[in-house]
């Protein structure tokens, strides 16, 4: 069974539009999707090895001209007085990825170490293509640096193993045109229902602006906050199943949420392309100022520094409902993990020193400053960067928030990723243009998700 599993994995993930993210965000997903921006080609960068160093090689599998300056950075200051190790990177874009990596894993020719998503690492799990980390992470000295938060939600994820390394997450939020706001006179909204009237009162189609920029295609971070929210759960904080594993989220609340959510399309109050807007051309429409208000996650601040210009834009917490509460993706980690290139009993040391260095308070502090991410090496906090950031402060408080509810995606499903990417993206789009009502839809996933979830218990 595992192996006729890992075989249709293998299959469907040459298909992804996305690398295990937030477009969720986004490596795939919400978490790196700042990969997409600026047509990402992939960059290497080989360098020299030297006497007898052993070459490290690693897959950045988010790659833009940004971030692979960085990490070439990072590699030569660490080539340059490592006698052990040569750290080899290897920049792939966003959208290249997933067929790299299932070509990789099918010829055995996996890097030592790649980057990945919370989203799809049970994925490469299901293909005994990655090692549990525990035992490393057990015998190094600045584990108790690791936000423990973020360890339990990639454990919930692993079953209570842990398969790769976090290194930052990204945090939903919404994004907002400071300007743009001021100009209209209005404030930021702060509930579901304030938020409505805003999109409502501000659509001049007729010019072609409007309050909201609505994502159709790959939404699901996004819309299922605003579904969770809006339902309130449905009374099971934050979980997709009921006490008999049954997935909730078509009751009758979800159902409403879903109503509420596409009819701001349905009533125009969004720009007709919204159906099939993607992360690219949401964040253009907010660049533009076609639209004063996004829902995102922390990833895109470099997109809206070169769009809106800095301070002209800020961050804001999630839309919440009439109880004041609001609900947020679990924690979206982005990942470096150890492939099983070697084997069970393989010596891995030189891909543990890489993520040991790239977990680094200084390693993360070059990244994060520029990718958005929140670090999880809790010696960044500390750092004046850090304090003096306009977003960092603000996605603390959030985790801290006890207004602020979880959504347990059911990551730990293996087809959960594949889902999201292909069932919601067809089924919402349906719902918007008429194809398809809301029930029907949340009738189809609830349905899907159910039996993914015994196929699962069946299999433990």
């Amino acid at each position: 069974m595992r192996k006729h599993m890992a075989t249709i994995l293998l299959t469907a993930m040459a298909g992804l539009l996305l690398v295990g993210c937030a477009g969720s965000g986004e490596q795939t997903g919400a978490a790196g999707e700042q990969a997409d921006v600026g047509n990402t080609a992939a960059g290497e960068k080989t360098g020299q090895t030297s006497g007898e160093k052993q070459v490290i090689e690693f897959w950045y599998c988010s790659a833009n001209e940004t971030s692979t300056a960085i990490y070439e950075q990072l590699f030569d200051e660490y080539n340059s007085i490592s006698d052990q190790y040569e750290f080899k990177l290897v920049g792939i874009a966003n959208k290249d990825a997933p067929e790299k990596l299932a070509m990789a894993i099918a010829t055995n020719t996996m890097p030592d170490v790649f980057s990945t998503g919370f989203y799809s690492i049970m994925q490469y799990v299901t293909q005994d293509a990655v090692i549990p980390v525990d035992s490393y992470l057990e015998e190094w000295e600045d584990a108790d640096k690791f936000a423990p938060e973020v360890l339990s939600s990639l454990r919930d994820i692993g079953g209570g193993t842990l398969y790769a390394f976090p290194y930052a997450y990204n945090q939903d939020i919404s994004w907002y045109n400071t300007e743009g706001l001021k100009e209209l006179g209005v404030e930021v909204p702060v509930t579901q229902s304030d938020f409505l009237q805003l999109c409502e009162e501000y659509a001049n189609p007729e010019e072609g602006t409007y309050f909201f920029s609505l994502r159709g295609n790959l939404p699901y971070d996004n819309l299922l906050a605003w579904l969770f929210t809006y339902a309130d759960g449905a009374g099971y904080e934050g979980s997709y199943f009921d006490e008999n594993n049954q997935c909730i989220i078509n009751k009758p609340e979800f159902v409403e949420a879903l109503d509420a959510y596409t009819n701001i399309y349905k009533n125009g109050w969004v720009s007709g392309s919204c159906v099939t807007n993607g992360f690219n051309e949401m964040v253009a429409e907010f660049g533009a100022g076609t639209a004063q208000y996004i829902m995102h996650n922390s990833s895109s601040k470099a997109q809206h520094e070169n769009n809106l210009g800095e301070g002209n834009f800020a961050a804001a917490k999630s839309l919440a409902n009439d109880k004041g509460l609001y609900y947020n993706s679990s924690l979206q980690s982005l990942l470096f993990a150890v492939s099983k290139k070697h084997g069970d009993d393989g010596d891995y040391s030189g891909a543990i020193e890489m993520c040991k260095f790239l977990t680094s308070e200084k390693a993360l502090s070059s990244l994060c400053q520029v990718l958005g991410s929140v670090p999880v090496n809790t010696d960044c906090y500390k750092a004046d960067w850090f304090k003096n950031d306009p977003f960092m402060p603000l996605y603390q408080e959030i985790l801290a928030d006890e207004n602020h509810r979880s959504i347990q995606n059911p990551y730990w499903l293996p087809e959960y990723s594949s889902f999201l990417q292909n069932d919601m993206t067809a089924d919402f789009q349906a719902v918007l243009l008429g194809e398809m009502t809301s029930k029907e839809a949340l009738d189809r996933w609830a349905e899907t998700l159910t039996q993914y979830q015994k196929d699962y218990l069946d299999q433990k």
